[in-house]
């Protein structure tokens, strides 16, 4: 998975996920530059290059998934499939341009409702913060789209020179008692009141929907994904798991339904 800031690759083995890896995202990095530190990754695994079956990409990031693409060809010999919308997900698009759904979000969609089910909202805490619906009979919905943590992070301490940078842990009470107590405290309440506010919203408005259709209120899961799921989501009430290899595991489901190598998607990591 390419993604804004970083590419997570991961190796499947049968359903499992043997292994992942996460590099920076360099949108300069040629074909030769990744296959050679992808295979040092393998080699530091006993993971011979011959051994693999095929390759799945899902990319937000042209330049660099074209290049990642030249890389598959190049060094082990495969032209990889890539995640849009075109191809049979195992899910309906229920949008108004599901062209400009990001192959990310498409596959942890997947990912989600063939492991966990319909009747979903994904939460993806990664370069964006991003909410995406999934109805009880499969269908992708829409979603929601906020400025991610840490480049939210990122632009306070680039414009305010006084300000230094804080990790993103709990902090002991809302009230900070020094500079750091301060911003550590904005961040973290902040950003989980905007997600607890947001899933509210969402299923508010999702119980007057299946209330109009079915006459009853589907119980709503929400899973909780992505690089800085875990310090705002892992605590919270509203959020029923945190799955971080969400996304790896609807790449393997949309790869085995495009190969027709199974009947039907595998049942994947729960």
């Amino acid at each position: 998975d390419v993604g804004n800031t970083t590419i997570e690759i991961g190796i499947i083995e049968g359903c499992q996920i043997t292994v992942s890896w996460r590099l920076r995202t360099d949108q300069g990095r040629l074909a030769d530059e990744y296959g050679v530190q992808i295979c040092e990754l393998l080699w530091s695994h006993d993971i011979l290059r011959s051994g693999f079956d095929g390759i799945v990409i899902s990319s937000v990031v042209p330049a660099a998934g074209r290049e990642l693409s030249i890389m598959c060809n190049r060094f082990f010999g495969y032209s990889p499939l890539m995640v849009s919308e075109e191809l049979d997900l195992g899910i309906q698009l229920d949008v108004d341009r599901p062209e400009e759904i990001g192959a990310d979000r498409l596959a942890t969609a997947v990912g989600a409702y063939y492991t966990y089910g319909g009747s979903l909202i994904v939460v993806d805490f990664g370069t964006a913060t991003t909410f995406d619906v999934i109805s009880p009979h499969g269908s992708y919905i829409g979603g929601v789209i906020a400025p991610g943590i840490r480049i939210t992070m990122d632009a306070l301490f680039a414009r305010a020179a006084l300000l230094q940078p804080v990790d993103l842990t709990p902090p002991q009470s809302i009230i900070g008692t020094n500079t750091s107590e301060c911003i550590k405290s904005g961040f973290y309440f902040g950003f989980r009141s905007q997600m607890e506010g947001i899933l509210h919203q969402i299923k508010t408005e999702l119980g007057r929907k299946y209330r109009a259709d079915s006459g009853t209120q589907a119980d709503i899961k929400v899973i909780a994904t992505g690089g800085l799921a875990n310090p705002i989501a892992e605590d919270s009430e509203n959020v029923d798991i945190v799955d971080p290899d969400l996304l790896l595991k609807g790449l393997s489901i949309i790869y085995h339904r495009y190969q027709k190598s199974v009947a039907s998607p595998p049942e994947i990591l729960k």
